[in-house]
């Protein structure tokens, strides 16, 4: 297998983003325009990851029907993982990649700046090519230091968010935005104490248990809070030793959720893994990584901007990395 960044897109800035990405992750480039040509390409090629162009279904339906007819939909060569689809719509209204048993990783064609955009994301792409896309150091600059804080009780959730909101006041984000992650970062940590912790067969242990419970966290609800920032961006990841997070469900309640004020996969549902406080329109990109029964890091990204407008609407993505 190359060491090849496959690119389906005939969008210029497309090309100046991948291209800035694979340089990045280590990566060579290789562009081609037609997604009928998607299958050749693949086998041709033999890609580490590709990227496709679908903000329209006709362009996922050609890139979906090469692969049926070229490769299979289940072969060893495609790896829903490796997979990064493009669209400058908002994922709530694409329903075929939501849907799709390729979806891994879902960029919003906002770049502002292809060139810093690209080099944020091919450290995460670089991420997802490890073994286990875990370890908030490898999604990150070289510049990024990264603390770990321990939750070994329910009530030091409030303690770590405050912890995190006057990082960032200290690291000069604004008083809003400082606010808006370390609401995430709350949402983060309570679906990880709350949610994510299931039995041997796999039912919720805590889904219907108050959020004010005092809960002692010990053997496999330990709660890890890591904190990493690099001058640019800041991620957070909650990590929680169970592995009960399901693909499907997180994108089926985040997809349904964009329409609503909330931005929030519902916790109260049985195997809804980790919530999300606040997604596209907060600005925040996402990394779930999750290896079944054994572990799962959710990654909250955030770059820092002077103006809130601008943060709002920064680069973003959501990602998933499945193990089983």
């Amino acid at each position: 297998m190359g060491k090849t960044l496959l690119l389906i897109s005939r969008r210029t800035e497309d090309q100046a983003f991948a291209a800035q990405v694979a340089m990045t992750a280590g990566l060579s480039l290789h562009t081609i325009h037609k997604h009928e040509d998607s299958g050749t390409a693949i086998v041709a090629e033999e890609p580490l990851v590709i990227f496709v162009d679908a903000c329209k279904e006709d362009l996922y339906q050609a890139f979906e029907r090469s692969i049926q007819e070229s490769i299979g939909m289940f072969s060893e060569r495609i790896n829903p993982n490796n997979i990064h689809f493009i669209s400058s719509r908002q994922l709530e209204h694409l329903p075929y990649l939501v849907q799709s048993p390729l979806f891994g990783h879902f960029i919003m064609r906002n770049y502002l700046n292809t060139k810093e955009s690209g080099e944020h994301y091919g450290y995460v792409v670089r991420a997802t090519l490890l073994e286990r896309a875990f370890g908030i150091k490898n999604m990150m600059s070289p510049k990024a230091k990264v603390q770990v804080v321990k939750l070994s009780e329910a009530s030091q959730k409030r303690d770590a968010v405050e912890a995190v909101k006057n990082y960032l006041l200290a690291a000069k984000f604004q008083s809003r935005m400082a606010t808006v992650v370390a609401n995430a970062v709350d949402e983060l940590l309570m679906n990880a104490i709350f949610d994510a912790p299931v039995d041997e067969l796999g039912r919720p242990l805590y889904n219907t248990t108050p959020r004010s419970a005092q809960m002692k966290l010990g053997g496999r609800q330990v709660v890890e809070m890591h904190l990493a920032y690099d001058g640019k961006y800041v991620a957070i990841t909650a990590v929680d030793l169970f592995g009960s997070l399901d693909k499907m469900s997180v994108l089926s309640y985040v997809s349904k959720s964009y329409s609503t004020s909330e931005y929030k996969v519902r916790t109260s549902v049985a195997n809804a893994g980790i919530g999300l406080a606040t997604v596209f329109k907060s600005g925040g990109s996402f990394l779930f990584a999750s290896e079944s029964r054994t572990r799962t890091e959710v990654t909250v990204f955030f770059r820092r901007l002077d103006n809130y407008r601008k943060f709002k609407d920064q680069f973003r993505f959501l990602s998933t990395q499945m193990y089983f």
